[in-house]
């Protein structure tokens, strides 16, 4: 295992891509999942460029934070989720899975603060795009232990609700966990197991 520079992705390996708004620990869930020393930034967008981790028969792909930036301006924050987007379709026919990272901490109040505004809230447009260009969409509602257990089912199942409005076509799937407590993270690790048999993909070397 080992990470590479993004000139790595001309192997022709199925990519399994990681993404997510800005601060939701995504580099924190690959680095919970493979063991690796995945930088993780301390601000709000800090990974600008993609991450590209080598693990045999499949690359995962920690692609930069979408929305919010730390000190990077509304036209900057726009040029990079286009940029990510484009690079995304350009390479869907090699994309085996999406995971779809969320902070299920604040995903109820971010979408009802877009809500107000007669907006899409970003994770739910995220999601849509992804199951687009990708077989099967995972979601990680990260950081469940923020979240008071009696309130953990109800939170989630607005989540789920708010997917399967989204994209009535089909199911969401999705992993409550904790990447900093190690929580739900062998069921994140199974699923994205699952998923890659399914298609008959080889299993990662982790």
């Amino acid at each position: 295992m080992s990470v590479h520079d993004p000139s790595g992705i001309e192997s022709g390996k199925p990519l399994v891509i990681f993404a997510g708004r800005s601060n939701v620990g995504k580099s924190s869930v690959i680095r919970a999942l493979t063991g690796l020393r995945i930088r993780v930034g301390k601000k709000p967008g800090s990974t600008r460029t993609e991450q590209i981790i080598d693990l045999g028969n499949v690359l995962f792909i920690d692609i930069p934070g979408f929305g919010h930036m730390s000190g990077q301006s509304r036209r900057r924050i726009d040029h990079t989720k286009t940029r990510i987007v484009r690079n995304l379709e350009k390479r869907s026919d090699q994309i085996a899975l999406c995971v779809l990272i969320i902070d299920i901490s604040i995903f109820r109040e971010l979408v009802e603060r877009w809500e107000e505004r007669g907006e899409i809230p970003i994770d739910i447009e995220f999601y849509s795009f992804l199951s687009e260009i990708s077989p099967k969409v995972i979601v990680a509602a990260n950081k469940i232990d923020k979240v008071s257990h009696r309130r953990r089912d109800e939170e989630i199942a607005f989540l789920y609700h708010k997917l399967h409005e989204a994209v009535p076509t089909q199911m969401p799937h999705i992993v409550a966990m904790s990447a900093r407590k190690k929580e739900g993270v062998g069921e994140l690790k199974r699923a994205i197991q699952e998923s890659l048999q399914e298609q008959d993909f080889k299993l990662p070397k982790w």
